[in-house]
């Protein structure tokens, strides 16, 4: 069992290096790519917790249902294809994983914690844009120093909660950048990050209000920060860059290859100059053996997800269920987006909701970059919401906070942001003359 545990990571790293080479180079090797992939899967079902377990037993359970409707109706020929629907979206998050080696900022454990206004501000920034590069990471990172002081507070929470989150409106190395861009591959970037630069910063701007409201008697005046070195940001900005660079390199390559080449190359060269190659070649090897098989939640929730996503546009077809509209603009997002913000707040995950809308809208033919906006702001809106998202479930798990708490707080956020939202789609969507 332990040798099994210990191949997860090893074939992550394999099923990574044979899609980005099948992206520059194809080759005959899809399929082999797919049944890689699952197999570290299956090995890592077995490490979840019982929570996730449930979940992704849940998750299969309705993707088997789907699929048997379709196989009913005759409509399988796409269930080979299903089984790695979402795996560029994986090989970028395997990338992104890889970031960790060389882009968590080393703080000194003894270095004293700010106060106040300026403090909440560079922490909610230090935490937005370390986050938009090694996700999860950098919140556990704060979280872990804040609670050494005492419980994490009530602006606090709020502050890791959204900081994060709101990432995921622009972030090309976020989960929701990936899931969105499976559907989307023509979007224009350009847009799709200014708006979603946009958005965060409104996020920022709800927040800073919310939390200077001196509410259940915490004062912006006391809030307790992290010490945030703003040097240390050159990653994001070089990543993004690079990002932008490669994609008129390469036009003909998708976006999602990209990002993931660009991400393990930026984090060999710098782990390589820091350390030198012997120390580099240990850390990369404990990195795979080690780190990559702690993205199993998110590696088995893609994998069904992409199945189950597959199997209700087949059973949709073969039932002759269409969309209900012919035309895809502001409007129609803004109540899409409702729709999506509100199974999240119930406990269903965006990439789910995504993956659903994306199968059964593309025979309208949307445009990809209003529909783009619109995943990502889904994203965001329903991980800072509800109760049961991976942000959310690891403050709950990990610091204590409450699940009833959390919601309370970012429910009238998320509303807000919904609404900001729904006027930029409006706007976007008259911009591109829809």
């Amino acid at each position: 069992m332990l040798f099994l545990r210990r191949s997860a990571g090893p074939l992550l790293l394999l099923s990574f290096a044979l899609t980005v080479v099948n992206a520059f180079l194809p080759l005959p090797v899809n399929e082999v790519i797919g049944w890689v992939t699952w197999l570290a899967g299956l090995i890592l079902f077995f490490e979840l917790g019982s929570k996730q377990k449930k979940i992704i037993l849940i998750i299969s359970l309705f993707a088997s249902i789907s699929w048997f409707v379709a196989w009913q109706t005759g409509d399988t020929r796409h269930f080979l294809d299903a089984l790695s629907a979402n795996q560029l979206m994986i090989v970028m998050l395997i990338g992104v994983q890889f970031l960790q080696l060389v882009a968590l900022p080393k703080i000194e454990a003894s270095a004293p914690l700010p106060k106040g206004k300026k403090a909440f501000i560079r922490t909610y920034l230090g935490v937005h844009f370390f986050g938009s590069v090694i996700n999860l990471s950098a919140v556990m990172l704060v979280a872990d120093r804040l609670v050494k002081e005492r419980a994490l507070s009530m602006n606090q929470q709020k502050l890791l909660t959204r900081a994060f989150t709101s990432a995921a409106n622009w972030s090309p190395f976020f989960a929701a950048f990936a899931a969105a861009l499976v559907f989307t591959p023509d979007a224009s970037l350009p847009i799709v990050i200014s708006l979603g630069l946009m958005m965060a910063g409104l996020a920022f701007v709800v927040t800073m209000l919310d939390v200077s409201r001196h509410q259940d008697g915490e004062l912006l005046e006391d809030f307790v920060g992290y010490p945030i070195h703003f040097g240390t940001l050159w990653l994001p900005a070089l990543l993004v860059l690079m990002v932008f660079f490669s994609q008129h390199a390469f036009p003909n390559i998708k976006v999602l290859a990209l990002i993931a080449t660009c991400a393990i190359l930026i984090s060999v060269v710098v782990l390589i100059a820091r350390e030198g190659l012997r120390d580099a070649s240990v850390d990369f090897q404990q990195h795979v053996l080690n780190k990559l098989p702690q993205m199993k939640n998110e590696l088995l929730l893609f994998l069904i997800a992409g199945v189950l996503g597959s199997g209700l546009a087949a059973a949709f077809d073969g039932l002759s269920i269409a969309i209900p509209f012919q035309h895809f603009d502001g409007v129609v997002a803004s109540v899409i987006l409702l729709c999506m913000f509100s199974f999240a707040v119930l406990g269903v995950h965006p990439v789910i909701s995504i993956a659903v809308v994306g199968h059964w809208i593309m025979p309208i033919a949307p445009d990809q970059t209003l529909l783009a906006i619109m995943f990502l702001m889904s994203w965001a809106l329903g991980v800072s919401t509800s109760p049961i998202s991976g942000i959310n479930l690891a403050l709950h798990g990990r610091y204590g906070v409450s699940g009833g708490a959390i919601f309370r707080w970012n429910l009238p956020y998320g509303i807000k942001m919904y609404i900001a939202g729904c006027v930029i789609l409006m706007l976007v969507s008259q911009l591109l003359g829809l």
